[in-house]
């Protein structure tokens, strides 16, 4: 019954590989065509810096989405969940958030709680660097059997 569960989880995980990529290449075929239409359009070769925090926003998202499939690739090839490439993520998309900061939006309540989360995700990434484990979420045989 196990290992019929494990092969459904298998087939599961590339389903999500491959709608995931195929988002991904969708993402960037449409960052292209929005910078095509930038460059294009009057003033030609002249984006204003409200449309390239926009851009850079796409970008990052993008990137975050690079991250993802990593961490997916990962957990398909060894059955492990990195949670140093979770923290990263994390850093990574709250990171885009600071970058594309709009103060005139957003209250300083929320900017300070943006900033407790990025002190938070750093001190977890740090500390997991700094102590040298690898947080292991993979089942031993031993425990399997138990199941």
């Amino acid at each position: 019954m196990l290992k019929i569960i494990k092969k459904i989880e298998k087939v599961l995980i590339a389903g999500i590989l491959l709608v995931f990529c195929t988002i991904l290449v969708l993402s960037f075929i449409d960052i292209a065509y929005e910078i095509t239409l930038d460059i294009i359009a009057p003033p030609i070769f002249i984006i204003n810096a409200d449309r390239l925090m926009e851009l850079f926003s796409l970008f990052l998202i993008i990137l975050i989405g690079l991250e993802l499939l990593e961490t997916i690739k990962v957990y398909l090839k060894e059955d492990v969940l990195h949670v140093e490439f979770v923290i990263l993520v994390a850093i990574i998309a709250i990171a885009r958030k600071v970058i594309i900061w709009d103060f005139a939006k957003f209250s300083y309540m929320e900017l300070i709680g943006l900033s407790t989360m990025i002190l938070a995700l750093a001190t977890g990434y740090y500390l997991l660097k700094r102590s040298g484990l690898t947080i292991d979420m993979k089942k031993t045989k031993q425990d399997q059997d138990e199941s």
